[in-house]
């Protein structure tokens, strides 16, 4: 045994004393971010649509937080309690939460509920079950309304719609804003449609049991399928602001921006549209069926800004797309190394294909799309015009070859970074959100300058040079940084005879949601916009 010094603390620690090998690897990679790149797709949706993330689909469970902080002060002081602890609001909370998330295991939802996949604790003797997050095996970290990862962050004060400001000092302790409060009345109202389970389970401060029949009552009256037009008043002031349209400095300035680019969208289409096809619109100023529009001059940035997050969306499923085709030429055995691997690619390109002329370098055929682009007005022009790939398209294809394990997936993937440099040469673009992560996140103008930097450089030598310094070498410094010690990141490796894949099959990467589904949702519910019963979305007039 030997003390060695890590940090500031001496560790007693077994160092080897002769080679060894290591125990086979077990288990795959779980993950979703091997290159690094997803948290600049989440600065930009933050600009785009701050306050709100991929999960928080439902009004009610804003309404339930904000009145479980509102009531539980009123119910310490009827029972004069001066100081309450943390185990008293854990207990009060987790008891609201588990009868909600129960009720939400025992019926459909079209949304995500957190704590539904958690099973009940065995029934006492009378039928009643614990309604502990410790019973139903649940933690708070991750299974809570009030977690980072759910509704937490979006209903608070600051950061979030801005209904709970946490009280400094106290841990787990919340006080409700004027808008909280108002939005917590609002629910108050709704419960107490059930006056004895109100009475008994619900605003009490004892440690409260409850049967399945219980949830299900409960269930009926706060399903979050369903909410009240005092609910929907409250919470869409918090939600959009008119008058703080085109308010950069702001939250709701920035969200009721886009959500009124939303709105202009929809308001110019003659039927209620998709998410998707709200999404495309939204970037390409254009509709379904082929009408095109000029968005007001006050929405024109939010527009070219809200392109900028779907370009950098393209370049991302690129990137990763091709290191799942670098996966499965390795487990193959059709290369284990970049040469090799660049060679195969080189036989499925051909520029012409693309309408690019016969040009078989990185700068030719940049300058071929960029020309296009120019000789069409802009980049939006020539996508209109079919001049350049439609960027939508172009990641639908990509998606659809990574489900069929397509080995032209590489092709399409080469061509969408092409399209991602290209679009940042554009004029008039927000340069700060081409310019987001950096070197280190590959920004959209730190692609465009690696792939320039290649120069004549053919099209086969440009592909390895991206294989290795863009996705291979990008991959394992990713995995290094982020190494805990504990968890292996790495999906790749290199050993004597080449590169070598450390799974079992290659990763299918997706594109990840950049929450106008759920901004929608919020809005319909909100009385902002009009939702179909297909889950289509029209401008509520």
């Amino acid at each position: 045994m030997q003390e060695i010094l890590l940090g500031l603390e001496p560790m007693t620690l077994q160092l080897p004393e002769k080679p060894f090998f290591l125990p086979p690897r077990n288990g795959e990679n779980s993950g979703v971010d091997f290159l690094g790149l997803r948290q600049t797709n989440l600065d930009m949706m933050a600009e785009m649509i701050p306050s709100l993330n991929n999960v928080t689909n439902y009004i009610r469970p804003f309404a339930l937080l904000s009145w479980l902080f509102w009531k539980f002060p009123q119910l310490c002081r009827d029972a004069g309690m001066d100081a309450p602890s943390r185990k008293d609001i854990d207990q009060f909370r987790e008891k609201i939460e588990v009868l909600f998330s129960w009720g939400a295991s025992l019926h459909e939802t079209s949304g995500r509920i957190p704590g539904t996949g958690a099973t009940p604790p065995p029934s006492l003797p009378d039928g009643t079950v614990e309604l502990t997050f410790a019973a139903w095996k649940r933690i708070t970290s991750s299974t809570s309304l009030i977690a980072a990862l759910w509704y937490g962050p979006a209903s608070k004060a600051v950061t979030g719609l801005g209904f709970l400001a946490p009280i400094p000092g106290r841990t787990g302790f919340f006080r409700v804003t004027a808008s909280g409060q108002r939005l917590a009345e609002a629910f108050d109202e709704i419960v107490r449609e059930d006056a004895d389970r109100y009475a008994t389970i619900l605003a009490t401060l004892d440690e409260t049991k409850a049967t399945k029949q219980d949830a299900i009552a409960l269930w009926q009256i706060w399903a979050p399928e369903t909410v009240s037009s005092a609910e929907s008043e409250v919470f869409s002031t918090s939600l959009y602001s008119e008058d703080d349209v085109g308010n950069d400095s702001r939250l709701i300035g920035k969200r009721s921006t886009t959500l009124a680019l939303v709105m202009h969208h929809l308001n110019c289409s003659s039927s209620a549209l998709s998410t998707s096809d709200i999404r495309q619109g939204m970037a390409l100023s254009s509709l379904p069926n082929g009408d095109l529009y000029l968005p007001p001059e006050h929405l024109i940035k939010a527009r070219d800004s809200w392109l900028t997050l779907q370009m950098r969306q393209l370049q991302r499923l690129s990137m990763e797309c091709l290191l799942s085709w670098c996966e499965g030429q390795i487990l193959d055995a059709h290369g284990n190394d970049t040469d090799r691997m660049a060679s195969r690619f080189a036989e499925s390109w051909h520029s012409s294909d693309h309408e690019l002329g016969e040009q078989n370098s990185v700068s030719a055929v940049l300058a071929s799309l960029e020309e296009k682009i120019s000789n069409d007005g802009g980049f939006l022009e020539a996508v209109r015009a079919s001049s350049v790939p439609n960027p939508f398209d172009l990641m639908s294809k990509i998606q659809e070859k990574l489900r069929l394990v397509d080995h032209d997936m590489a092709v399409s993937a080469f061509m969408g970074l092409l399209l991602c440099a290209a679009f940042a040469n554009t004029p008039n673009q927000n340069e700060r959100m081409l310019s987001l992560g950096g070197a280190p996140r590959l920004s959209l103008h730190s692609l465009r300058r690696r792939l320039l930097s290649l120069r004549d450089t053919p099209i086969e030598g440009a592909f390895k040079y991206i294989i290795e310094a863009l996705v291979i070498s990008q991959h394992f410094s990713t995995a290094v940084n982020r190494f805990d010690g504990q968890s292996q990141r790495l999906r790749l490796t290199i050993e004597e005879n080449g590169l070598s894949a450390l799974v079992s099959r290659p990763w299918r990467p997706t594109v990840t949601e950049d929450r106008l589904a759920t901004l929608l949702s919020l809005s319909a519910q909100a009385g902002i916009l009009v939702q179909t019963p297909e889950g289509q979305f029209g401008h509520n007039i």
